[in-house]
């Protein structure tokens, strides 16, 4: 892992007690395990006796046991609290898996990735349903820094609000927020009127909050009065061999008047109000320009 701070790593209803779920964070494979009591835990997914995955292994009272020789892994420490071949009054040898601080908040489990202290807001802390949510997870095909600036330089591509077009109009300049670049952009209902001049008249906004470390995207369909219409949390984190492990929460909230019949009528048949991709459309994030990006990679050499 190349980072100590707090990632999103799955939801929280992924991981049913006495339930194992690989996952990864950071690039780094780990297994998360609930135990009967409903505590969940982090492991690196490897055995320290054989190195084999501890993912596919069974959740005991004790920890979660390997499936090769069942060695069993405290989930707090690490750990090795039984070995099956070993009589009673035999010591177990001082072997033990790595183990993460985990955190749960707001329906996402949280894995911290240092060591000492745990400093920081949890992302999840970002979030607060107010709504029916929608959720998922997906791996795209697309490596971890360029999946956050696309979210800037063309969220069209990441995702989609059904009956609503994102165009390419900044409105304003991107800006800081503690620990995001955050960037507003013009939207429009679908068949309202096209371009730049219907933005004037009538915006919708689409607003980015991009992390400058960690993963937390956090994206807002605004209406013309900065009313939220929609929100969603978007985590992501390196995955294996250049690709990006997501997780999200979203909901539409209520009251929103100012929205077309139809969209109203779609989120009152449960439709989603949302969708992220899971399939990027490589020609479309070719032809991006890189433009609030280039801020965010001067933003992080700055921090570096």
């Amino acid at each position: 892992m190349t980072s100590g701070q707090w990632w999103i790593v799955a939801l929280s209803e992924q991981l049913a007690p006495g339930e194992t779920l690989p996952v990864v964070c950071d690039g780094v494979q780990l297994a998360l395990f609930r135990s009967a009591a409903g505590e969940a835990f982090a492991l690196e997914d490897r055995c320290p006796h054989r190195r084999v995955l501890l993912s596919p292994g069974q959740v005991r009272q004790d920890g979660l046991q390997c499936p090769y020789h069942g060695w069993t892994f405290d989930g707090a420490s690490g750990l090795c609290t039984d070995i099956p071949n070993l009589r009673r009054d035999e010591k177990i040898p001082p072997a033990a898996a790595r183990a993460y601080p985990v955190a749960e908040l707001n329906g996402f489990i949280h894995v911290h990735t240092g060591t000492g202290d745990m400093p920081g807001t949890l992302p999840g802390a970002a979030y607060r349903a107010a709504g029916r949510e929608f959720t998922g997870t997906a791996v795209a095909a697309i490596a971890f820094p360029d999946y956050l600036d696309v979210m800037l330089d063309g969220p069209e591509c990441l995702l989609d609000f059904p009956g609503v077009t994102i165009t390419d109009f900044f409105i304003g300049d991107p800006r800081r927020d503690g620990g995001h670049l955050v960037l507003d952009r013009g939207a429009v209902w679908k068949g309202r009127g096209p371009g730049p001049a219907f933005v004037r008249d009538h915006p919708l906004l689409v607003r980015t909050r991009v992390p400058l470390a960690g993963g937390d995207v956090v994206v807002e369909l605004l209406d013309a009065a900065e009313q939220p219409l929609v929100t969603l949390l978007v985590a992501a984190s390196a995955n294996r061999r250049g690709t990006t492990g997501l997780v999200w929460r979203g909901f539409a909230h209520a009251g929103a008047h100012t929205a077309p019949p139809g969209w109203r009528l779609r989120r009152l048949a449960g439709a989603a109000p949302f969708t992220v991709r899971a399939g990027i459309d490589g020609r479309a994030i070719a032809a991006l320009e890189a433009a609030p990006s280039r801020e965010r990679r001067d933003l992080l050499e700055d921090v570096a």
